[in-house]
């Protein structure tokens, strides 16, 4: 990475997102000493389970938290893979409707902590960001914590728009980072950012969303770049788009979602 990508080369009042560098670190790119790790599996096979990122991530995080069923998406695995014992969560909470009965005992008597919340007015995605919220340690404040979501952009379209709804809603006080099958997601807010690219694993095709509403785009970095264009669901959006530079440019008058295509590393 050059120095004009380096985190303390931005210009002024310009946001850096660190994106896949969070999972990648390297030395221009290290994990700060006052930021957390909190690692969230929601009701959905694992995405990249199977690639060393999973183990590596697990390893790193501070919390490690099962929400409802992915306390069982997390057994079936570790089950298949013979690994139950390498990865026991720190709690599984939700409002525990699709947590079966033998994952629940497994994990229980291994200190897990079995967390019920009966508030049926917020979801378990937003269960288990409270609960990070009432672990964390009391000199840290929220934004000292990036939460890493394993699942959450597949299945059910309305869960899908529920998850990008709970990312939008929190971008302001939190870093979530949403891992899938094919993409690596997160909230840019309004203002000017840079994104870095790992391009052995970010790209090549990426897409931003306008979802909060109409926004004014500026872009530079992709194949195809924006200068003051108007974008929205029911107008122009910027998808399919191609990453061409090493960081990407985004201003922007309301927060968007960016989304990439992502590859873990085999080692």
């Amino acid at each position: 990475m050059s120095n004009e990508h380096q985190p303390n080369s931005t210009v002024a009042d310009e946001i850096l997102h660190r994106g896949s560098f969070w999972l990648y670190p390297d030395n221009e790119t290290a994990w700060p000493e006052d930021k957390e790790l909190a690692l969230m599996i929601l009701n959905e096979p694992i995405p990249h389970s199977e690639s060393p990122l999973f183990a590596r991530l697990w390893a790193r995080a501070q919390y490690r938290i099962c929400i409802d069923g992915g306390g069982n998406r997390l057994y079936d695995f570790g089950k298949a893979e013979g690994t139950l014992e390498q990865f026991i969560p720190d709690a599984v909470v939700g409002d525990l409707d699709s947590l079966q009965a033998e994952p629940r005992s497994y994990y229980e008597t291994r200190g897990a902590v079995i967390h019920r919340y009966s508030d049926q007015n917020s979801t378990d995605f937003m269960k288990g960001l409270k609960y990070i919220d009432s672990v964390m340690r009391v000199d840290h404040d929220v934004k000292s914590c990036l939460v890493v979501v394993f699942g959450g952009l597949g299945g059910r379209l309305d869960h899908i728009l529920h998850t990008l709804k709970v990312l939008f809603n929190n971008h302001k006080q939190r870093e979530i980072v949403i891992i899938s099958d094919d993409n690596l997601t997160f909230v840019v807010p309004k203002g000017r950012n840079r994104i870095l690219i790992d391009k052995q694993v970010d790209g090549p095709t990426c897409g931003i969303l306008p979802l909060a509403g109409e926004t004014i785009l500026t872009t530079s970095g992709l194949r195809w770049n924006l200068d003051h264009h108007p974008s929205s669901f029911e107008g122009l959006m910027s998808t399919s788009n191609i990453i061409d530079e090493p960081s990407v440019i985004i201003e922007t008058t309301l927060p968007v979602a960016w989304t990439a295509q992502f590859h873990p590393r085999s080692c």
